[in-house]
């Protein structure tokens, strides 16, 4: 097809600059891309034209081009590029060289709601304001046309991006404002095909469009429809969250991080809202924007690599569906009725054996084999040791080892009388010689963990949930300890447990919670004692 334009686009190696490019060729005309390099993000059939526009503008970038897009925007100063530079100085250096290359017309991407922004609603929006601004009042040949989208989702975007990245990573989402400052999301699509019609429609020119999704959602419902999207999956409290404590931790986030979580630009803009008129360009362009809906945010999802670390005990759709894969079915013995014949045998256990370790090393072994043969959970996967569960394992027990210091200082203080049974529990060390221990001990652990943090833990989570599963497992595996020792033994197995319940059930594995027990066990009892 022959071109019927020959347009420049400024920024078109960004997120909506690719967009804008591709649906510029597809329709026929020819582009020219101003920017620094990158060609490989770009069509082969797309011109680069190399500079640095921070540095400044000449018209031969603009030579042969008839329409100018300028799509150059910033979330957060640089060294390079302020706001002022970005958003001011450029537009205007864009303008004057358009003009005396000849180009006919420019097309400059704003943001929704700058015109109305005042001073204080902070440097980013009064740049895009002041920039609009100075366009507009030119004088000269070349037309400018004003087109403000709002936050703008698509694949690979900041915004759902984010959203997810926060979702997956807690519960709490802490919103400015509670959530309610409203936005108007609009498909990356939809920005381009709305600057290929003012491309293509010469009436648009010296005009303004805000470019915005069909629905108004305030911050509150976005994160909840979010949250409900099947490759998120997870629920979501929206908690408020005061800007005099959120600022400064995005500023954090800027200094630290090239691609950071949000800026102070954007959280600005959560604060106030980003919304428009859309009717100019339903009527003058023809756009009717698609809506956000769960199609849209599963397209927009579909590289979604996670960021943070997540504190949730099962963090996304798909750790949720490795657990139930290594839980297996629910045939043979059910894991609560395994549970109960667990805590019932080693309640019955003191008057079978009298010898504490011999005890517990053989019902443990007993009800090890049970579970192996009984429940068809994936063992060998459950089971299987690598560096990372090995890492993991060490620093769990180190951490419970640093806390049960603290534990039994405070127990030592405000109960002396619990705290003197652990005389008790420090004679076991003692009852044997330290390699027999060590093998009874090996032993136990591992009977414990396939027992409480496998068949209990692990087998019950997928079909009560996680949270639940880790209490059952927790006080299934106190009660066990009811006949053994002193309650000091009761208070240590409930903390103890419920954070191996925890860690089996977060990292899907055995080798980490058996390691982390071991740790525990062998610095308390023999390199460290709390005694």
């Amino acid at each position: 097809m022959q071109a019927k334009h020959a347009i420049a686009v400024a920024g078109g190696t960004g997120f909506i600059g690719r967009r804008v490019v591709a649906r510029l060729l597809a329709a026929g005309h020819s582009v020219v891309v101003l920017a620094r390099g990158r060609a490989a993000e770009l069509p082969a059939s797309a011109e680069l034209r190399r500079c640095d526009l921070a540095r400044g503008v000449t018209p031969e970038l603009l030579a042969g081009c008839r329409i100018l897009i300028n799509l150059v925007g910033i979330k957060r100063p640089t060294v390079e590029l302020g706001f002022e530079a970005a958003h001011v100085e450029l537009p205007c250096a864009l303008a004057d060289a358009a003009e005396a290359a000849g180009v006919e017309r420019m097309i400059h991407v704003s943001v929704a709601g700058a015109e109305r922004a005042s001073p204080t609603a902070g440097p980013y929006l009064d740049s895009k304001r002041r920039g609009e601004r100075a366009l507009l009042e030119r004088s000269g040949s070349l037309a400018i046309t004003i087109v403000r989208p709002s936050v703008v989702y698509g694949r690979g975007d900041d915004m759902l991006r984010n959203l997810a990245d926060a979702i997956r990573a807690a519960p709490l989402f802490p919103a400015p404002r509670n959530g309610r400052a409203e936005l108007a999301p609009i498909a990356v699509e939809d920005v381009a095909e709305a600057l290929l019609r003012c491309v293509e429609r010469p009436a648009s020119a010296s005009r303004c469009y805000d470019l915005v999704g069909p629905e108004r959602l305030s911050l509150r419902a976005m994160i909840e429809r979010v949250a409900a999207a099947p490759s998120v999956a997870r629920r979501c409290w929206v908690v408020p969250a005061p800007g005099i404590v959120q600022r400064p931790i995005a500023g954090l986030l800027e200094r630290m991080s090239a691609d950071p979580l949000i800026t102070r630009s954007q959280l600005r803009l959560l604060e106030l809202g980003v919304v428009g008129d859309p009717e100019p360009a339903r009527r003058e362009l023809e756009l009717e924007p698609r809506a956000l809906d769960v199609d849209a945010i599963e397209r927009a999802l579909v590289e979604f690599e996670p960021r943070l670390p997540s504190v949730r005990l099962v963090p996304d759709p798909i750790a949720e569906r490795e657990l139930a894969r290594l839980a297996g079915d629910s045939s043979g013995v059910a894991p609560w009725i395994y549970a109960a014949c667990a805590v019932a045998g080693l309640l019955a256990s003191p008057w079978l054996i009298d010898a504490i370790w011999l005890r517990m090393a053989a019902i443990d072994l007993l009800l090890l084999l049970a579970a192996l043969f009984a429940l068809r959970l994936r063992w060998a996967e459950l089971w299987r040791l690598t560096w990372s569960t090995t890492i993991t394992g060490l620093s769990a027990g180190a951490v419970m080892w640093a806390g049960a210091f603290a534990v039994t200082a405070l127990v030592a203080r405000l109960a002396p009388s619990l705290w003197s049974g652990a005389a008790d529990l420090y004679a076991w060390a003692d009852a044997l010689p330290l390699g027999l221990a060590l093998i009874l001990l090996t032993l136990i652990v591992a009977g414990e963990e396939t027992i409480w943090r496998g068949a209990v833990a692990i087998g019950l989570a997928p079909r009560m949930g996680a949270w639940p599963a880790v209490l059952i497992s927790a006080a299934a595996f106190t009660l066990a300890h009811a006949t053994i020792g002193s309650p000091l033994l009761l208070i240590a197995a409930a903390l103890a447990g419920g954070a191996w319940a925890w860690l089996a059930i977060r990292t899907r594995s055995l080798s980490a919670t058996f390691i982390a027990h071991m740790f525990w066990d062998v610095s308390l009892l023999w390199l460290t004692p709390l005694q």
